[in-house]
């Protein structure tokens, strides 16, 4: 109980909105897990299906995040690059052994994001460790007002995920 206490309170937030920056797409993500983006199948190592529903369940009826309650908002929908750009990221932690928002490269969400593709006006940030299942990660980032924020804002109309191992990182947009 006293590591999930802590593995809760050290998620991290990190939500950015900047101008839309010029560069050219670089090509369709991989999917390193072998499946397809079909009907509850695994995406950079997510139930991409089952992480949607959870996300757009929460965004339909609304929640309370935190203090802030949050009305219902639009369903999200997914972005295979914004999934490359999640997944990359929780690689790159879990190889290295760290935890952070800022790569090991020194790369920033954005570059990420960038790099996957996909060209941002705004852009969102979630990442977690030590959770086992969609289910688990998504109830910690609810609990946790600056994740929970993330998952209910308006401006974000898309959302990628990626996991590994026990790393998971959720990237938000809008173009």
């Amino acid at each position: 109980m006293k590591t999930k206490l802590l593995l809760v309170l050290a998620l991290f937030v990190f939500a950015i909105s900047c101008t839309k920056e010029s560069a050219e797409p670089e090509g369709t993500p991989e999917n390193p897990s072998g499946g397809t983006p079909s009907g509850g199948s695994v995406v950079y190592n997510i139930n991409k299906d089952l992480m949607l529903q959870l996300i757009n369940d929460s965004r339909k009826k609304g929640c309370t995040c935190g203090s802030t309650v949050m009305p219902a908002v639009a369903v999200i929908t997914w972005n295979d690059q914004l999934a490359k750009a999640a997944y990359d990221h929780s690689k790159d932690m879990s190889v290295n052994n760290y935890f952070s928002h800022t790569g090991k490269n020194g790369s920033s969400p954005g570059d990420r994001i960038k790099a996957a593709g996909y060209m941002w006006k705004t852009y969102g940030e979630n990442i977690a460790n030590g959770y086992g299942t969609e289910q688990a990660v998504m109830t910690a980032w609810l609990a946790s007002e600056g994740h929970c924020k993330n998952i209910m804002s308006a401006s974000f109309k898309e959302i990628g995920a990626g996991r590994e191992g026990n790393y998971w990182t959720q990237v938000f947009g809008i173009k």
